[in-house]
């Protein structure tokens, strides 16, 4: 059976980390063909937490030995509510029998600049393990 590592996404506003309820989040990984597949689409609870998605990742060995291979699977995650921006995160990574925090904080429409497209996009650069 190959392995699998965990995903949450907790949204929230402000820097008092107020969490947003019902905000939809989707999680997405590029394939090798180019081609993107959806893993999953979640709703927040009130807690602005999503329910955990597995996703498959490399054996756990991969990572306990030089190799040219990547210890983990990378997925993009989008969040996305009526009232606020949208917020993207590129090649979060998900390692194997590890659950995963992916923490998105939004921002309110009323307090975005009307020049903004409403969608902010984050890369995350992989480490050099």
């Amino acid at each position: 059976m190959a392995a699998q590592g965990s995903l949450l996404a907790r949204i929230f506003t402000s820097d008092a980390n107020i969490p947003i309820e019902n905000a939809t989040v989707t999680v997405t990984q590029k394939q090798p063909d180019g081609l993107i597949e959806l893993l999953a689409v979640r709703l927040t609870d009130e807690s602005g937490i999503t329910k955990s998605l597995l996703v498959p990742t490399p054996e756990k060995a991969v990572s306990q030995a030089p190799s040219e291979e990547q210890p983990f699977s990378q997925v993009d995650v989008t969040a996305e509510h009526p009232l606020y921006e949208r917020i993207v995160v590129e090649d979060v990574q998900v390692f194997p029998d590890t659950v995963s925090m992916q923490n998105l904080q939004l921002i309110p429409l009323a307090e975005a600049p009307e020049a903004f497209d409403q969608t902010e996009v984050f890369l995350i650069p992989p480490q050099n393990l």
